[in-house]
């Protein structure tokens, strides 16, 4: 059995993050059971490359597919990098095998035109397109946007969404938002390429300004319009000044921020503050 043969039904699974076909992205990617050549429907009419130093094994037991040693397998502008790469297969009804999962383990690096994604081991669920990343140095990359975290990331292709948590932190043109857990949703951006459109936060939610430190329990931003909603716990800092509340505006393009003692419509709350005279801020700063 050649290694082609073997790595095209190992990457069927990868190949409904760069894009696979309806049928292909609602269900499990189906693979030619042995002694039978994929079709150009189940290819996606794509050619699927993959290589290994160490080869490529079939262990028909446990029903896996497995490429060890500098793994590399590229499918149109998707391709991913790993140590081991091992795909797990089932029978389907039409007899073929089908491909429901797929990880990959040790370096783990996934690239495709929109995002860039890094990890220790990943795990790819081809009927819900789900991808979770675990270990050390997590991240993902846009062309706009980077999102870490120190436990977990996770992007659903269906529906465009990554969350992440554990000292998750979002940088785009410096701005920066800080918390323990955030979902973010993406968009097509102006050239069409996907870009965070908007974040939301939980749990010791900080940012930073140009003049400001904020802080709050939970919060959400409008990456399009620059603008972030605080809620719960709000603190803002400037210089040795502190305002607490319980709900913040604040509009990252214009640098303007506002502090209420309730969410707007509810009563009740108060705004208390620590003004220091020689840190105030001056006339027209």
């Amino acid at each position: 059995m050649s290694r082609s043969w073997i790595g095209v039904l190992a990457l069927l699974a990868l190949s409904a993050v760069a894009g696979a076909e309806p049928a292909a992205a609602q269900t499990a990617a189906e693979t030619p059971s042995p002694g039978k050549q994929p079709s150009a429907t189940a290819t996606g009419k794509q050619p699927i490359e993959v290589t290994a130093e160490g080869g490529i094994e079939w262990d028909r037991n446990a029903q896996t597919y497995t490429a060890k040693g500098n793994a590399h397998a590229q499918r149109g502008d998707f391709s991913v990098n790993a140590d081991t790469l091992v795909a797990h297969y089932r029978k389907a009804d039409s007899g073929n095998s089908q491909i429901y999962s797929l990880e990959a383990s040790g370096n783990v690096h996934l690239s495709s035109q929109s995002a860039k994604v890094t990890g220790d081991h990943a795990v790819y669920d081809v009927t819900s397109r789900v991808m979770t990343v675990t270990g050390n140095n997590l991240k993902l990359e846009t062309g706009t946007d980077t999102v870490t975290a120190r436990d977990r990331l996770e992007y659903s292709d269906a529906k465009h969404q990554a969350s992440a948590r554990g000292g998750v932190t979002v940088v785009r043109e410096g701005q920066r938002l800080e918390a323990e857990e955030v979902i973010a949703t993406l968009a097509p951006g102006s050239e069409g390429k996907l870009a965070i459109s908007k974040v939301e936060a939980s749990g010791n939610v900080r940012i930073a300004t140009q003049r400001e430190f904020i802080t709050a329990d939970h919060g959400t931003y409008d990456a399009d319009k620059q603008f972030a909603v605080l809620t719960g716990g709000v603190k803002v800092t400037q210089d040795q000044n502190q305002l607490n509340g319980e709900y913040a505006e604040v509009d990252l393009k214009t640098g303007v921020s506002r502090l209420l003692g309730a969410p707007p419509g509810k009563g009740g709350g108060q705004v208390k503050g620590l003004v220091l005279p020689e840190s105030a801020p001056q006339p027209g700063g």
